[in-house]
Order: structure tokens, then C-alpha cells, then sequence
């Protein structure tokens, strides 16, 4: 058999017109390749360049793919670039081409023209230096076969290299950007220019130090194992193959295989030539070989998984790290500080702790343990109870230890000291004070309760505890150092001189005082004014002071104040409409003072209500935010990417298609509708620097639920993504309970649900 005379018109036709089903996504992945096998050809390291540029004059967007390789020669460009299925690539599997149809699929990119139906232009331009000469080509569709169209050349001092660089609608750009982050998911050392995040209006979106922000970049890592590589979930949920550089979902269906037992964001590590792929190079070739050799290496993956966790769990020794891996089981953290959860994979019964210095018992949860070793009482403000607890209690888990400012521990007989305790009070509203127990005999039940020991006494004929409880001994000592490391020692509190000083206020004013007028400078506005001493003194709410010396540090505690507690709440002046002694800001019960004094009147700020010096603003003050900025950082990429999902798949219509998409969407948006308002405030994002000084924001733990609700976005994005051509050819109604039954039936026929 053959092909006849006057096929090449409809192979031309077939490999620049219909073999793509994702056009831009192959322009992507394509052009890519081929710079990286250049600069493979060529033995360098250097980064691979994709630029997006604008010419004003032609009004027209371009995506640039530029590579630093071999560059291509006229005989090259004429016999291999030129030549469709020609390849210098395939019997080197270190290079990712080989069918010699790659570098033209920007024909299969389609450019309307705007001049009628099925009118488009998908020429595209190759900018190549060889041998200090640089070639200026154009590739089009012609007639019966693309056209290779020499425009220039010229003499250069250019080292060689390849720019392939195509015309793109503006309407686009998004979904190669898009194409760029799945398409080289697995791809390391390329460099985006000029792809920017844009706000509403058009501008271009800025970071808190006024840098444009890219959105498109390579600050990632790739964890690679032996035979699995790991950079993340956004490419799939699931197990996938890494083909070289490229990306390549599994058909679990096509395997016999069950995707629900493969639900790891990994990716199978293949050499280019271990299996093969589709013509388009789009899809894996699911010959009797691959599905062979896929199943074999789903398995090897899984196995090394294991392996890695098992072995995490056999380094755990100590009683935290052991805390650690209860309250956060089937965590994997990899050397570079990134995690993977694959508790589908090992359960708790299975996991050899040989080496925990406690394997001599039964071990119960950690705030079992917490409250037999130790007493808790609370201070200070005590909540209503409600429903049996209070709002403040403290459990005793370890999250809770890590978690809780207000915890403070005693090492033998707890000493009450008033002023102390009304300090503590005063810092923190309510606090515990934590103290170890002696075992005694009255604890056998609880010791054989927790840890499933019988025990007829604590203690020996000696009066020494006897081995058993000896170990439980040694176990508290762990406990309390890890009480120590998260709590405050009570007897090294110390009670700041203003907190005593206030304690004495009233004492020594005089008529004469209180009429004496000083300059105060209010930290946020722009006024210095003179003030009556009387009306500080009356001032109920909060006043923060400082001298000269103390200007940069009142000036971050304004701006801390204004962001994260109350933009309009700051007193400017002590002006006409601002007037202290009319009382208005006491009636506001939100405002607060900053305030610059010369150094002889800080002497006054003892007689007034509540002033502290501006350095406890940051002990006292941001501690009670530490939580929200904590849950902002946490959460606010996770609400974006829902934001950016479009109302049908969020405000109730998918709930009328799918009860499965439906009940995702609902436990998403019960997930965000629980974050506290003021941790959905966008502005910290733009103060990241200066909060970093106050807060630790650099270390964000994620919980286990956000890495879910995370996933179930991501699921919710790529079913949006799937579905957006389909969703397209119907009328959405502006409210849910307006979705016609009949409409929902077919709708649900024709969208991919799957």
C-alpha cells in the first residue's frame, strides 16, 4: 500500500488543521520541547525564555519561545525544520521530539481575521542565528502546502539560538498562560517575561513594594524520588506520568484500574522511549506494553510512598514528634519543607514506631495524657458557661499548648502574687496556670483506663514508685518540657513599671495639674497641639505614647492599628471637630491615641486611664490578631481561586445538574463563610513585609481540611475549564430558582460530569 500522488495536500491539511484537539496547549508544549532539545543538542544549561510583547504599531500581542541552542542553518531550515515526520531526534531519548511534526504546530493555531466565517491567519514567525548570520523567516498556510518565506538576513555578534515567535489574540493570552502553567508543569529553568497580572481596570497588578506581579513564574521545586516526581496538586489529583518533561494524565478505565486507589498529586517518572504517545503527542499510546508497563510502576510509586512515610514515622523518638504524627497522620514532609498527605495509603495500625522511647504502653490522645499529668485552673475573666464548657477553655491538646498565648506553668507550690495575677488579667483577659500531679494511688483506675495496665499500688513497701509507674514518671517530665516550650513560666513574669505606675494613679493631681496645658503630637494625622492635661487624664480609651526617639515605632503601631483593627478608629487631632473634651471619641468607645510627647511630660502619662508606651503595643495589642493574620495568609489563595469560578458552578445551579458538584460547592462555601471577616481583608496582603517583623508568616501550616476544600476547588476550576465551550451554547438565568427543570435535564446530558 502506498499513499497516492496527491496526498500531501491533505496530510499538510491534517497535521496544521485537525489532528490537534488543544491547539494552544500543543503550540505550548511543542515549541517548548524543541528549545529544550536544542539546548540539549547544544550540551548547555541555560534557561529557556518565553516573552510576551506587544507591537504598538502593528497592534499586535506576541508569544515568543526563544532558545540559546544550535540555532538552524538554511540547509536545516530547508530539510529538516521544513520537512514534515523529518527528525534528527529519534533515537536519542534524551531529547522529547521525534515524529518531525513539532515545530510546525503554530499552524494549528487559528487567528480569525475578522473577515467572515472560517476566515483566519495562522502564520507565525522563526528568528534563528547561525554562524553569526541571523535568518528572519515567515511560515503560512499556503495553497496547497505551508510556505517557508525568507524576509532577512544580516551579520550578527549573537551567539547562536532559535526565537519562534507567534502572533496571538489578545482574547488568548489567558489560556496560553493557562496552557504554560499545565504544559510544563514537570518543565524546570524557563524564564516568563512581560506576562503580568492585571487588575480590573487594565493596570497592571503591583506587590507591596511596587514590583509588577508575574503571573507566570518558576519559583517552585520538584521533589524527585526514585520513581515518582512531586511539585504539587494543581496539574491532578491523581497518580499521572511524567514522559521526560512532559505531563500526561492516566485513563485509569483504559488500564482496568479503579482511579479512586490512585489519588496521589504524583506523577510516574518515564524516560522519553519507555512508552509511547499519540501522534499529536497529546495523549499516552495505550499499547499492551504501556498498560503493562503503567501498572507496574503505579505499583513501584505507591510502594516508595510507603516506604518514605514508614520510614518518617521509624525516625519518631520523642513524645512531640510522636504528638506531631498523631494529630496530623499520613503528613509526608519532604527535605525542601513540602508535604503530601498520603494517609490513603497507610493506616495508623500499620506504622512501626520501634523506635519511640515510650513503646512500653498503650499510649492514649494527648489531651487524655495532658489532663492525667497535669491540674489547670483558670484566671482571670471567667466566660458563662454554656452547654456544659466555656468558650476559653483549654483542652490540653498539643495544638491547643502551641497554639495558646495565655498558658503559664509552675514548678512546685503556685505562689499567688495580686499585682501579678491583675497584670496577667489585664494582658490577657483569662490564663491558665498549668502544674504537674503526683501519681498517687487514687489514679489506679485512670492508669488502667488510659493505659490498659493494672496496677495494684503507685508505690512499693519503700514508698518508691513502683517501675510502671516510674516510666509514667519520666513520660511527665517529656510532657512538661514540651509545657515549658509553649507556655510562660509564671514566676518569671514581669509586671512592667507603667502597669504598677497605674496601679497608683489619682494620687498627686492637683487643680493646677489638670489645667496645665502640654504639646502633643497625634501619631496619623498631621496636627501638634497643646492639651489640656485633664482631658488625657479623663481619656478612657487606650493611649499609646512615645518621644522623638520612639517616632518610627508609633508611626508602624498606627499602621498595624489601622489594618488590622480599625482603619477610622485613630484620633488625628485635638482639634475644632476633634475636640477631646466634647467627649466624642468616648462615646465612639473605638478610638485610640498615639501620641508624641517631649521627654520631661512622659512623667504624666502615669495618671492616665490607660496609657501604656507604644513598645507594648506590640506585646500587648498584636497578639490578640496573631490568629486572623495567621488564617488570612492560610486561606486567601484558597478564596480567590473560588472567587474566580463563575456563578453557575457556585450560587446554586450545579446543584439542579449534579447532587455530587452541588454538595462539593456547599461544603466550600461553608468552609469560607466560617473564616471570621476580618481575616478576609485584602489589604494585609499588601503590609506582608512589615507584618513579617511582628508575625510568623513565613512557616503558614495548612490544615488537612484546607488541603481538601482545596482540592475540591481545584476540581470545581477544571470542571468549569472542561465544561466552558458547552456552557456557552445556553441561557443562564440571572437567579438559580429560575433554572428550568427541562433546562437542567439537557444541560446535564450534554456537560462532561465526570
Amino acid at each position: 500500500m502506498r499513499l497516492s500522488e496527491d496526498a500531501g495536500s491533505m496530510v499538510f491539511q491534517l497535521f496544521t488543521k485537525n489532528v490537534y484537539s488543544n491547539p494552544i496547549g500543543t503550540v505550548v508544549r511543542e515549541i517548548t520541547s524543541n528549545c529544550f532539545d536544542s539546548h540539549t543538542e547544544a550540551k548547555i544549561n541555560a534557561p529557556v525564555l518565553i516573552k510576551k510583547s506587544y507591537d504598538k504599531q502593528a497592534g499586535t500581542n506576541y508569544i515568543s519561545f526563544i532558545d540559546y541552542g544550535v540555532g538552524m542553518s538554511p540547509d536545516r531550515v530547508e530539510n529538516i525544520y521544513g520537512v514534515y515526520f523529518e527528525s534528527t531526534k529519534r533515537t536519542n531519548n534524551e531529547q522529547i521530539g521525534g515524529f518531525g511534526i513539532g515545530g510546525k504546530t503554530p499552524l494549528a493555531y487559528k487567528r480569525s481575521t475578522g473577515q467572515g466565517e472560517g476566515e483566519y491567519n495562522n502564520s507565525f514567525y522563526v528568528i534563528t542565528v547561525f554562524d553569526k548570520i541571523k535568518y528572519y523567516y515567515c511560515i503560512y498556510e499556503g495553497a496547497e502546502c505551508p510556505i517557508i518565506s525568507k524576509l532577512h538576513e544580516e551579520p550578527t555578534t549573537e551567539k547562536n539560538g532559535t526565537e519562534i515567535k507567534i502572533p496571538v489574540l489578545e482574547k488568548d493570552i489567558k489560556t496560553f498562560e493557562k496552557e504554560m502553567v499545565r504544559q510544563l508543569y514537570y518543565f524546570e529553568n524557563i524564564v516568563f517575561e512581560g506576562f503580568h497580572k492585571t487588575k480590573y481596570n487594565g493596570d497592571i497588578s503591583k506587590d507591596e513594594d511596587g514590583n509588577p506581579i508575574s503571573s507566570l513564574d518558576n519559583n517552585y521545586q520538584i521533589i524527585r524520588g526514585k520513581s515518582f516526581l512531586f511539585r504539587g496538586d494543581d496539574y491532578s489529583g491523581n497518580i499521572h506520568v511524567c514522559l521526560g518533561r512532559v505531563a500526561y494524565p492516566i485513563d485509569y478505565d483504559t488500564l482496568g484500574l479503579s482511579s479512586s486507589d490512585y489519588r496521589l498529586p504524583i506523577a510516574l517518572k518515564l524516560e522519553v522511549g519507555d512508552i509511547g504517545v499519540t501522534v499529536s503527542r497529546e495523549q499516552l499510546d495505550y499499547s499492551e506494553m504501556t498498560i503493562k508497563m503503567l501498572k507496574k510502576k503505579l505499583e513501584f510509586a505507591k510502594d516508595e510512598i510507603k516506604g518514605l512515610i514508614s520510614k518518617q514515622y521509624e525516625d519518631i523518638k520523642t513524645l512531640e514528634q510522636y504528638f506531631q504524627v498523631k494529630n496530623d497522620f499520613g503528613k509526608l514532609v519532604f527535605p525542601n519543607g513540602a508535604s503530601l498527605y498520603v494517609d490513603e495509603l497507610i493506616k495508623q495500625k500499620d506504622v512501626d514506631f520501634s523506635n519511640f522511647k515510650y513503646q512500653f504502653t498503650k499510649i492514649p490522645n494527648d489531651k487524655q495524657l495532658f489532663r492525667f499529668f497535669f491540674d489547670t485552673n483558670t484566671y482571670g475573666k471567667k466566660d458563662r458557661i454554656r452547654y456544659g464548657r466555656s468558650n476559653n477553655d483549654f483542652e490540653g491538646s498539643y495544638e491547643n499548648l502551641k497554639n495558646n498565648p495565655n498558658l503559664l506553668y509552675v514548678e512546685g507550690e503556685f505562689k499567688r502574687k495580686i499585682v501579678k495575677q491583675a497584670y496577667l488579667k489585664d494582658q490577657y483577659t483569662t490564663y491558665y496556670i498549668i502544674k504537674k500531679r503526683v501519681i498517687g494511688n487514687w489514679m489506679r483506675k485512670d492508669i488502667a483506663d488510659l493505659f490498659n495496665v493494672h496496677l495494684d499500688d503507685v508505690e512499693n513497701d519503700k514508698g518508691k514508685p513502683v517501675a510502671f509507674v516510674n516510666k509514667l514518671y519520666k513520660m511527665q517530665a517529656d510532657f512538661f518540657k514540651i509545657v515549658c516550650k509553649h507556655a510562660e513560666d509564671y514566676e518569671k513574669v514581669d509586671v512592667p513599671q507603667y502597669f504598677i505606675d497605674s496601679r497608683k494613679r489619682g494620687t498627686g493631681i492637683t487643680p493646677e495639674l489638670r489645667k496645665t496645658t502640654v504639646p502633643v503630637k497625634f501619631v496619623g494625622g498631621y496636627s501638634r497641639d497643646r492639651v489640656k492635661l485633664s482631658t488625657l487624664f479623663d481619656y478612657n480609651m487606650p493611649i499609646f505614647y512615645g518621644t522623638a526617639e520612639d517616632e518610627y515605632q508609633l508611626k508602624d503601631a498606627v499602621e498595624m492599628y489601622k489594618l488590622l483593627f480599625n482603619r477610622d478608629g485613630v484620633v488625628h487631632q485635638c482639634g475644632y471637630n476633634d475636640n477631646l473634651e466634647t467627649g466624642y471619641y468616648d462615646k465612639t468607645k473605638s478610638s485610640i491615641m498615639f501620641v508624641q510627647l517631649a521627654k520631661n511630660n512622659v512623667k504624666y502619662m502615669m495618671h492616665c486611664k490607660n496609657a501604656r508606651p507604644v513598645k507594648d503595643f506590640f506585646t500587648y495589642m498584636l497578639p490578640r490578631k496573631d490568629v486572623m493574620v495567621k488564617q488570612y495568609f492560610q486561606t486567601y489563595k484558597l478564596i480567590e481561586k473560588f472567587d474566580d469560578v463563575v456563578k453557575f458552578y457556585k450560587e446554586g445551579f450545579i446543584h439542579k445538574i449534579s447532587d455530587v458538584w452541588g454538595k462539593k460547592v456547599d461544603d466550600i462555601i461553608a468552609y469560607i463563610d466560617a473564616i471570621p471577616s476580618d481575616a478576609r481583608n485584602d489589604s494585609i496582603r499588601y503590609h506582608k513585609h512589615n507584618l513579617n517583623k511582628y508575625f510568623n508568616i513565613t512557616d503558614i501550616i495548612l490544615t488537612k481540611e484546607h488541603d481538601v476544600i482545596t482540592d475540591m476547588i481545584k476540581e470545581i476550576v477544571d470542571l468549569q475549564e472542561k465544561n466552558e465551550n458547552t456552557l456557552t451554547y445556553f441561557h443562564i438565568p440571572w437567579e438559580a430558582e429560575n433554572f428550568e427543570e427541562e433546562q437542567a435535564m439537557i444541560m446535564e446530558l450534554a456537560m462532561d460530569l465526570s
